[in-house]
């Protein structure tokens, strides 16, 4: 793995504190109540479950261990990832966790599996681009689990993609999707040409755009999956932070630094200088960022 790649699984780790904190509770309770009525009405079926852009698999440890699939003892889910070594990544920090949550792993033929009080959980991880992995997905999902991902995809495919392999009444999880509005505190006279030169970078043949979260509201519906819970899951670090927020910070600076200097549209002296200044707060631990995500359940009508 490279340096790079290291980095990146550094910032995953980073977030997971911080997706915790965000997630709108309301909306996760409605999953929950949702699946436990799928699992009345189909005794005795497993729970089928896609997660895209799965990362390590942190979305998927912490829905085990916050009890959202409780109401299935057989769970089947595969998660998909264009990055190559996640797999091996999400390996291990499943092998980590498992042990101390007390879940026994043993590998499988295209992946692993973990059991606890007759409970299992078969877990098959696909690398590739979700467009191209979509032939490893089953024609009959009961969730799908779009943690964070959505607006750097093409909606209407990813929605073509994923929605159409949903069973009836399957359902569609899109937790952390942004949502248009990125703020750093205390307030910088460059904070506007910065932030919306930061924003333009993600509207492209190739990505959702800086409005994913809401555009998901009329977007599901017109692909036959209605809207069943939706609410908002901000990210919000101030100080004082940990050395994990601090990082977290630090990595969005990064984000933003090279999509406005690969796209343009702000002076690199402009753009530096708001850098240095910002780099200059969070050593200082004067830094806050916030922003804006919604979090969508919708499910197949």
């Amino acid at each position: 793995m490279t340096r790079h790649d290291e980095r990146f699984v550094r910032y995953l780790e980073s977030k997971e504190a911080v997706d915790d904190r965000a997630l709108h509770r309301p909306t996760l309770s409605t999953l929950v109540d949702e699946l436990s009525d799928r699992a009345e009405a189909r005794p005795g079926e497993p729970l089928r479950v896609v997660s895209v852009g799965a990362g390590t698999g942190a979305m998927c440890r912490r829905l085990l261990s916050w009890g959202v699939f409780d109401a299935y003892d057989d769970i089947k889910y595969i998660m998909i990832d264009r990055r190559s070594g996640m797999s091996d990544q999400a390996s291990a920090a499943f092998a980590e966790w498992s042990h101390g949550a007390g879940w026994e792993a043993s590998p499988t033929v295209d992946g692993f599996q973990i059991e606890r009080h007759g409970r299992r959980v078969a877990l098959t991880y696909v690398t590739g681009d979700l467009f191209d992995a979509t032939v490893e997905i089953p024609q009959a999902i009961d969730l799908v689990v779009a943690h964070a991902v959505l607006d750097v995809l093409p909606l209407q495919r990813a929605l073509d993609a994923l929605v159409t392999r949903l069973t009836d009444g399957g359902l569609f999880y899109a937790p952390i999707t942004f949502d248009g509005r990125t703020a750093f505190r205390p307030t910088h006279n460059a904070d506007s040409e910065v932030l919306d030169a930061f924003h333009e970078t993600m509207g492209d043949d190739n990505a959702s755009g800086p409005e994913t979260g809401s555009n998901l509201l009329s977007a599901l519906p017109q692909a036959d999956a209605s809207i069943v819970s939706a609410g908002g899951s901000d990210w919000v670090v101030t100080p004082p932070y940990d050395d994990g927020e601090r990082f977290f910070i630090s990595r969005i600076l990064q984000f933003v630094e090279e999509s406005v200097s690969a796209h343009g549209g702000v002076g690199e002296t402009t753009l530096r200088g708001w850098l240095d200044t910002r780099h200059k707060q969070l050593e200082a631990g004067e830094l806050s960022y916030v922003a804006h995500n919604l979090d969508v359940l919708a499910k197949l009508d």
